[in-house]
């Protein structure tokens, strides 16, 4: 029998629990202070802007002269795979003079079909690139399961995305997940029920206390996904722990940042991607309130300036990429033009940043079939080309992070002031 909702939170020696020695701290927290909106928050994601741009960079200090204390301190510090997975990578500080590499962050949001698990991983092989997976926490759970989960301020079993489908389905799922871990691919979380400001109590409107209860659910689906559904011993066990998950995207995008901060730091999250940048271009993630931002960018498309689009600005997601290619609609004689439209603004977006300020590359994608299987084949053609190039890398966002803080504070300031890329005031130069 799957678990009652009441016995999501009451379980005692968890292996995801370990790692939330805070809860009565933040406990403490959430009596004595209450979670504002942010100035200037914007609807499509929580309000990043305004913070302070500069990072604070760490420094790492040399080892021990004593080895077992050395070996104790690796084996802290060596941290989950996905870190330090692409062994390509040079992990070293930059100078003010030199140019930085280009960094590329292919995401995927959701993580439901099998058949995108598999030939993304091996397009990745091919490609000698690392990619993202935001998993949502309903995936984990089997569709005859549902009323286990419950969102904040909604009834049991109210979702606005899909859940994991039959056993057999959910069983796959994880040995998918399980083998992108191996593989140094990384898991984030997409939190678990997909409640946007569109539903009648979305993530826009949930408080910090309301946050950890959603977080909590996706952690606890995570940890023993056979036992929260009463799978038999059959079933496989899934290989992600807490410790693993160091950030992740929120669905649609939607959530107060004051409202999350406590929450992220409580769960040792590192980075947000789901801050939605209106103002057109890539520019280099920043830290606020100690949280390492990477903005989904708006950026310039060339196929939408071909088409005379007065504002030929797309945000670099692929459903983005539909709704304006075609409004979201399934028609699939439009496939050629869209994916040629996803394509080709995300191969104008690597040129202008690679030959401009190399901001790391923010392509936000789904698992998903839309449009006839418009989107995903445009986003494996886009890997498969850019990954290879000179001083180029495709990583996951934790190597991302660990990489941005052995930068020089003041040299990292410097990329972040530049003018953004991919605006467009050099698409004429290009050809594009």
């Amino acid at each position: 029998m799957p678990l009652p909702p009441s016995s999501l939170t009451e379980r005692s020696g968890s292996r995801r629990h370990r790692v939330w020695g805070a809860t009565a701290a933040l406990a403490l927290l959430l009596s004595g202070c209450s979670a504002p909106q942010s100035d200037g928050a914007s609807p499509g994601g929580p309000a990043a802007q305004g913070g302070d741009a500069s990072a604070s960079a760490t420094t790492g200090t040399g080892p021990s002269a004593d080895s077992s204390a050395a070996s104790s301190s690796e084996a802290e510090t060596e941290g989950p795979l996905a870190a330090r997975s692409n062994p390509d990578v040079p992990m070293r500080a930059y100078g003010a003079d030199e140019r930085p590499p280009q960094f590329v962050l292919f995401s995927f949001d959701g993580g439901n079909q099998d058949a995108r698990w598999k030939s993304f991983m091996e397009t990745a092989d091919e490609a000698g690139a690392k990619f993202t997976v935001f998993q949502s926490g309903i995936n984990l759970v089997g569709s005859a399961n549902k009323e286990i989960y419950s969102a904040p301020g909604n009834e049991p079993g109210v979702v606005q995305t899909e859940f994991g489908g039959p056993e057999a389905e959910v069983a796959q799922r994880v040995e998918n997940i399980n083998e992108a871990h191996a593989r140094g691919h990384e898991i984030g979380t997409h939190y678990s029920g997909h409640l946007c400001a569109s539903a009648e109590y979305g993530a826009n409107k949930w408080s910090t206390a309301e946050w950890e209860q959603e977080i909590g659910t996706f952690y606890e689906f995570l940890d023993d996904p056979r036992r929260v559904n009463g799978y038999g011993e059959d079933f496989p066990e899934l290989e992600v722990e807490a410790e693993d998950v160091k950030g992740g995207r929120l669905p649609c995008l939607d959530g107060e940042w004051d409202a999350l901060v406590p929450v992220w730091k409580e769960h040792g999250l590192e980075y947000d991607t789901s801050h939605w940048e209106r103002k057109p271009g890539v520019a280099w993630p920043y830290q606020k309130d100690g949280i390492w931002e990477f903005d989904m960018p708006t950026v310039y498309s060339p196929v939408l300036a071909e088409e005379g689009k007065k504002y030929p600005m797309v945000l670099a997601m692929d459903y983005n990429f539909w709704m304006d290619g075609n409004g979201g609609k399934e028609v699939p004689a439009d496939k050629e033009r869209l994916g040629r439209f996803q394509r080709e603004t995300y191969l104008y977006v690597y040129e202008s940043a690679f030959n401009g300020n190399r901001a790391p590359l923010v392509f936000g994608n789904h698992f998903n079939t839309w449009n006839d299987n418009t989107f995903n084949p445009a986003v494996d053609q886009v890997m498969r080309e850019v990954c290879q190039k000179e001083d180029t890398y495709c990583v996951t966002y934790q190597q991302m992070v660990d990489w941005l803080e052995l930068q020089d504070p003041a040299v990292l300031k410097q990329w972040q002031e530049q003018a953004r890329s991919a605006d467009g005031t050099d698409a004429a130069g290009r050809g594009r």
